[in-house]
């Protein structure tokens, strides 16, 4: 393992990172000032922050089943909730993304869903995604001009999103060419074919070649996101902040590009300094954007850590074996 790859090493660097921005967040901020401000917040605002991130995780759960199509028949969206819930919690509170191992193991347990299979559906969800977020950067330059900051990682985006769309299209092209190459091995851990695993993962991509479904997916990743982007304007009102619309679309586009920032588990220092710099753009003063990062963050991380750790108790989730799982053969 190279010396930069090391778990150690990331989580540090991770860490310093977030202790650097925390410090710029917190930086000739009155915190008195800052308690205050969320003290007189009105808190039913930040009950409907709530309940939107709960419709969020629904409405992410529902996109979810649809990309097991053609097998999605069965599955329980209660269940996948939860699923997408703890999957959020893990990649909070662990770095590296463990909440998608999660997911792939307890849809496997819970659901009784190839794993191979859905470690494709993560990664087209991840496509969808990224239109999402190319399309809310083409979305705020006709109201505002973007900060120079963020009109650089467009290109990069522009170009993830061009590069996906591309694999994806040259996998449908060639799966039938691909499959059977690939039937010529077996794995060492099992008597099947790696064409057999394969075949799950690449009926995923049955859903661009259906129009209907593809509109489907379209339109339930734009409700994902415009629910996040509701949320934050909620924000905006449980704080009293007469902010026009577009701020909550740059918001929402800022913390998703500056999310690619390596950080300490949660994200914390990170995500107030963002919040700070984006309300700044709008006149928002330091003190009060930093009661603002508060706020959102509480809503934005804890409704997820709450629910998925509600999830675990209820259903009796043990998520001892994920090391052990992530290793093993997909089913």
């Amino acid at each position: 393992m190279r010396f930069w790859d090391s778990t150690w090493v990331r989580a540090t660097v991770g860490t310093l990172i977030s202790i650097v921005f925390l410090v710029l967040a917190v930086k000739d901020v009155p915190l008195g000032e800052v308690a205050q401000t969320l003290a007189r917040a009105n808190y039913a605002w930040v009950l409907l922050g709530v309940a939107g991130m709960i419709v969020q995780s629904w409405l992410r759960a529902v996109r979810w089943i649809r990309l097991y199509y053609p097998a999605q028949g069965g599955l329980r969206v209660g269940q996948m909730l939860g699923i997408v819930m703890v999957s959020q919690m893990l990649n909070i509170v662990i770095p590296w993304r463990v909440g998608e191992l999660a997911r792939i193991y307890l849809a496997g347990e819970i659901e009784k869903q190839s794993k191979t299979q859905t470690l494709a559906t993560l990664g087209i969800e991840k496509i969808f995604d990224t239109l999402m977020l190319l399309s809310l950067l083409f979305i705020i330059p006709p109201f505002m001009t973007l900060p120079a900051w963020l009109e650089r990682p467009r290109e990069g985006i522009i170009t993830l999103a061009v590069a996906l769309f591309a694999v994806a299209f040259l996998l449908l092209l060639v799966r039938n060419r691909l499959l059977g190459w690939l039937g010529r091995f077996t794995l060492p851990w099992s008597q099947k074919s790696v064409a057999e695993f394969a075949r799950l993962a690449l009926e995923s991509l049955d859903v661009f070649k259906r129009w209907e479904r593809l509109l489907a997916l379209q339109t339930l990743s734009a409700l994902v996101w415009l629910v996040g982007i509701v949320i934050n304007y909620l924000a905006f009102l449980a704080l009293g902040l007469s902010l026009p619309f577009v701020a909550a679309f740059l918001l929402m586009a800022v913390l998703q590009v500056g999310g690619i920032v390596p950080s300490s588990p949660g994200k914390v220092g990170v995500f107030q300094y963002l919040c700070i710099v984006t309300l700044a753009l709008f006149g928002v003063d330091k003190s009060v954007g930093l009661s603002y990062g508060i706020l959102l963050y509480l809503i934005a991380y804890g409704t997820p850590v709450v629910c998925g750790i509600l999830f675990m108790w209820w259903s009796g989730v043990n998520l001892r074996r994920i090391p052990v799982e992530s290793n093993e053969g997909a089913r």
